[in-house]
C-alpha cells in the first residue's frame, strides 16, 4: 500500500509507522486525514489483482468529495474497522453506496465513513463518542466484524477493557504473546495465511480458552451501553451491524483445510461468540449480514485477503438502505 498526502496539509504524526493512520488521544490512532491509498487487491474469485484507490478528506472520512462547511441534510455516521474502510474503490464502498442510494430514494444524507483498520469494538465506540457532539448525526451505525473485534476488547496495545470493565490506555505489552503461537498451530497454507488474521485467531483463541467468552460477552455489553448512552444524548439513534467473517459463512471450505483448522472451525467457538453478542443486543436495532452473504453464496464476496470485497459491499448496501432510510426520515 502507499499513502499521499495532499499537499499543504498540516503534518500529522503516524501511529506505529503506518502511514494511513495517526495519533489520535481518545482512540489511540485514527485514520488520516486528505490522503490517498492504492494498494493491489482481487475478489476471491477474481483473476488478477487490480488497484483499489481510497480517499480520505479533509475530516478523515472516506469519501471523494470534501463535505460543505455546513451540513445540509442529515448525518449518519459510520464506524468499524478495516472492513468498513474496506479494501475497495472509494466510490465502491458500501457507504458510498448507501448515500447514493439513499438520495434516489428520496432520503438524500450523508453518510460519514468513519471505519478505520485494526480498530476493534471498544476503539470504535470511543470513536463514535468523541465524533457524536461534533456531527450530530442522526444515527450512528456500528459494524461489528465477528471475525475479530471481539478478541480486540483486550488487545493491550490500544484502548482496551479489563474484565473489570476498566477502560485502559494502550501501551506496551505487559504479558506472554501468544498470537503467534496460535498462527504456527493452525499452520495456515501461505494462499490462506491471511484468515488467521480475518477469523481464525479469535477462533483458536476462543477455542482453547471458552471461559473467555462470557468475559468478551461482558466487555461487549458495556461498549454497547457506552454508545448507546452516549448518542441517546445527543438525541440519535444506533444502528448494529452483525459482520460475518469467511470462516462463518464458509465454515466448510475453512475446516476443509484440515488439521487443527478443522479442529477449530469445528468447535463453534466462533459461533459461540456470535451469538452471546447477539444476545446482549437483543432488545436493539441490528442487521444481521449473513443470510443477506449466505443467499448470496459466492467466494466473490471476499478478497484474497479475506475482507469484505466489492460484491460483499453491494450486499451490505442492500441490506442497510431500509433501516437506514427508516432512521432518517422518522
Amino acid at each position: 500500500m502507499t499513502v499521499t498526502v495532499d499537499p499543504g496539509v498540516e503534518p500529522e504524526t503516524t501511529w506505529d509507522g503506518k502511514e494511513a493512520l495517526v495519533v489520535d488521544p481518545v482512540a489511540g490512532f485514527r485514520p488520516r486525514r486528505s490522503s490517498t491509498q492504492r494498494m493491489p487487491m482481487a475478489a476471491l474469485d477474481g483473476v488478477a489483482p487490480e488497484e483499489i484507490v481510497k480517499r480520505r478528506d479533509a475530516h478523515g472520512f472516506l469519501r471523494d468529495d470534501e463535505l460543505p462547511a455546513t451540513l445540509e441534510r442529515p448525518s449518519v455516521l459510520v464506524v468499524g474497522d478495516s472492513h468498513v474502510d474496506g479494501v475497495v474503490n472509494t466510490a465502491e464502498n458500501f457507504t458510498a453506496l448507501l448515500e447514493a442510494r439513499l438520495t434516489a430514494a428520496g432520503a438524500s444524507c450523508h453518510v460519514l465513513n468513519d471505519g478505520c483498520g485494526l480498530y476493534g469494538l471498544w476503539q470504535s465506540v470511543l470513536r463514535a463518542c468523541d465524533l457524536l457532539p461534533l456531527w450530530r448525526p442522526k444515527l450512528v451505525v456500528v459494524v461489528v466484524f465477528l471475525g475479530n473485534d471481539f478478541l480486540d476488547l483486550e488487545n493491550p496495545t490500544v484502548p482496551h477493557l479489563d474484565d473489570a470493565l476498566h477502560e485502559l490506555a494502550g501501551g506496551e505489552r505487559t504479558g506472554p504473546e501468544t498470537t503467534s503461537a496460535r498462527e504456527r498451530e493452525l499452520a495456515l497454507p501461505e494462499l490462506f495465511s491471511q484468515l488467521f488474521w480475518q477469523g481464525l485467531n479469535q477462533a483458536a483463541y476462543l477455542h482453547r480458552a471458552p471461559e473467555r467468552i462470557d468475559a468478551l460477552a461482558r466487555k461487549a455489553g458495556h461498549a454497547v451501553e457506552t454508545i448507546e448512552t452516549a448518542a441517546a444524548a445527543q438525541g440519535a439513534r444506533v444502528l448494529w451491524v452483525l459482520l460475518p467473517s469467511f470462516d462463518l459463512v464458509f465454515p466448510d471450505k475453512v475446516a476443509g483445510l484440515g488439521g487443527r483448522i478443522q479442529e477449530t472451525v469445528g468447535s463453534g467457538a466462533q459461533r459461540r461468540m456470535r451469538d452471546a453478542f447477539a444476545a446482549v443486543l437483543a432488545s436493539l436495532a441490528v442487521v444481521d449480514l449473513e443470510p443477506a452473504f449466505l443467499a448470496d453464496g459466492t467466494l466473490g464476496l471476499y478478497a484474497i485477503d479475506f475482507h469484505v470485497f466489492r460484491r460483499g459491499h453491494q450486499r451490505m448496501a442492500e441490506a442497510l438502505e431500509a433501516p437506514i432510510r427508516d432512521a432518517v426520515t422518522r
